[in-house]
């Protein structure tokens, strides 16, 4: 269905033909012009749209959130999504042994948020990442990473000072993003990965 000023494409189901319906014209009326065979109107709505990586192929799906029970497939090689992923409880503990599962496979963006105990500034900055967290359920990843217990990601990362963000997409280090940041700054920053 495409949309045009006032009116939307219809494409019949029975003869393929596109025919021109006005926005205000009711489903129930509206009928092909070449074969008379009534055209499914759908109803403009502002469903949630979930956007996931296909884990085999890498490829972007789009997928209606009434459909993310309904084990959807990926468009390009057809390969189930793993949609369940999408509700995973976070922020996320991310360690040297999980990150390669948690991070580098998610189907969404990840954002890490490397901190230490000792660091005041961390525990400051921690609710704000536990709020963006919530919001972001099902669109970004959130975990947060304990430098001092996990000295190997540490060092693989280059993180020398905490807090520090770290921003991945499709299993790769987009950027990094030092000091700490308000919730809206954290959602203009993941903006570009959504």
């Amino acid at each position: 269905m495409v949309e045009e000023a006032g009116t939307r494409i219809i494409s019949c189901l029975q003869c393929g033909a596109r025919n021109r319906v006005p926005l205000e014209k009711p489903g129930a009326r509206a009928k092909c012009g070449k074969c008379g065979t009534p055209l499914l109107v759908e109803e403009k709505s502002e469903q949630e749209v979930f956007k996931l990586r296909c884990m085999q192929c890498g490829a972007r799906n789009r997928i209606p959130a009434d459909r993310v029970q309904s084990n959807p497939v990926c468009g390009k090689c057809r390969k189930p999504l793993a949609t369940e992923e999408l509700f995973l409880p976070q922020p996320l503990i991310i360690t040297d042994g999980n990150f390669e599962t948690n991070v580098l496979r998610s189907p969404v963006p990840a954002l890490v948020f490397a901190w230490a105990p000792w660091c005041p500034t961390c525990k400051t900055f921690i609710p704000v990442i536990d709020d963006f967290a919530k919001d972001s359920l099902g669109k970004v990843r959130v975990g947060k990473l304990n430098v001092d217990q996990n000295p190997g990601l540490s060092s693989q990362f280059n993180i020398l000072s905490v807090p520090q963000i770290l921003v991945f997409d499709h299993g790769k280090l987009s950027e990094t993003l030092p000091g700490s940041l308000q919730k809206h700054e954290i959602m203009m920053k993941m903006a570009p990965y959504l």
